[in-house]
């Protein structure tokens, strides 16, 4: 969490700050296991670990509250906090996290089920059940500033608490029904694929985050089987894995010090991403690419020639040719061709055209790109010459 220009961390069992130049101070224990969720007002830190929940402000690292909680989020000026294992919610005093009324509590009871989790979305308050969200808002009432708006009332439920994000101005989040969906005004709709679908389907948690890069909008959702990714830019989803493993060893990401920084979930490092840098902690980090199936009907069609268009000419010190490969398997992906190397261009040949040709006939083909070698990595599209 980024506050007052200053970044905090909770790692392990303990808070950290950390300054601009990646050294990081030891502020206080945090106990539990497990992601924490984080919030704050102008000058104070509030985080929900584990049932308790913690305020540092003014140096101190304390415990305040007289409820076990599950959520913090800032409104208007309040800290709102849910209480575990309920459908209730309670509120801070107007800008300080320290004081609380025992008065100041209220129930989100439009449906019979406990509060997962909760986001605050352009000033109204999303609060997701297990089987229901409901929208709240700061009516300015002298006995309670937040009441229920009107008939928003959502009929669908969240998975996990750690899957709801915002993201470009948006709510998403894993349904109880283990589809993604983002909320569109108050109607979830759904942005998940059969496949992302099938690959949750077992999901015991969701872990999401959101990070932006050279334009995109990604949405990382890690779970049981592996981490997905959405790009809310293009529409599409693929998957991550670091190298040897079987996710993607980012567990976090946030925008601090100018800077776009990732949190590693396994040995708690922060990271700068770079599109010229192509490992991770020191490890390789090949990049690879499954198109979608080629369909060519019940005739047997010829592959004549293959084409990526990609940034070429993009040797280097290390690596002065770069090379692309391709395969290709005619069975589902059961048995593969042989890796056919092309080559994307020594320093400057920007002309170099990475063309595979005569691939044989198919009626149903999957093709799959690699680049492993320490260059530049940017594929535009592609081009299929069948008939």
């Amino acid at each position: 969490h980024y506050l007052a220009g200053v970044l905090y961390v909770v790692s392990g069992g303990s808070l950290y700050s950390v300054n601009s130049s990646g050294v990081e101070t030891l502020i206080g224990a945090i106990g539990g296991a497990g992601p924490v969720r984080m919030a704050s007002n102008y000058t104070q830190l509030c985080i929900a670990a584990n049932g308790t929940g913690y305020v540092y402000s003014g140096g101190a690292l304390s415990t305040p509250l007289a409820f076990s909680v599950s959520d913090v989020l800032y409104a208007d000026g309040y800290m709102l906090w849910v209480v575990r294992n309920s459908e209730q919610f309670f509120i801070s005093a107007l800008d300080d996290a320290l004081t609380y009324d025992a008065a100041d509590i209220a129930s989100v009871e439009g449906f019979p089920d406990d509060i997962v989790g909760a986001v605050n979305d352009h000033r109204e308050i999303v609060f997701a059940g297990g089987n229901s969200f409901e929208i709240f808002y700061n009516s300015g009432a002298a006995a309670f500033p937040f009441e229920r708006q009107g008939n928003a009332f959502i009929e669908r439920g969240c998975f996990d608490r750690d899957s709801i994000v915002k993201a470009d101005g948006s709510v998403l989040f894993v349904g109880d029904d283990r589809i993604v969906y983002t909320l569109q005004g108050y109607q979830p709709v759904r942005i998940s694929t059969h496949a992302v679908e099938y690959r949750l389907r077992n999901a015991t948690y969701a872990r999401a985050m959101a990070y932006a890069s050279e334009g995109h909008h990604f949405y990382c959702i890690e779970h049981d089987g592996g981490t997905e990714v959405y790009d809310r830019s293009t529409g599409a989803w693929h998957e991550r894995q670091s190298y040897g493993a079987t996710h993607w060893r980012v567990g976090g990401a946030i925008e601090a010090y100018g800077l776009q920084l990732f949190s590693d979930r396994g040995n708690g490092k922060l990271y700068t991403p770079s599109l010229d840098v192509f490992t991770e902690n020191g490890t390789t980090l090949p990049f690879d690419i499954y198109l979608p199936t080629i369909e060519s009907g019940r005739e047997r069609a010829c592959m004549y020639a293959f084409e990526v268009v990609c940034d070429t000419g993009v040797g280097n010190g290390d690596v002065a040719d770069p090379q692309i490969m391709l395969r290709y398997s005619d069975d589902g992906g059961h048995l593969w061709s042989n890796e056919m190397w092309r080559s994307l261009g020594a320093i400057g040949v920007h002309r170099t055209r990475a063309v595979w040709r005569k691939l044989g006939q198919f009626r149903q083909r999957q093709l799959h790109l690699r680049i492993t070698d320490a260059a530049r990595r940017l594929v535009i599209s592609y081009f299929v010459d069948a008939g």
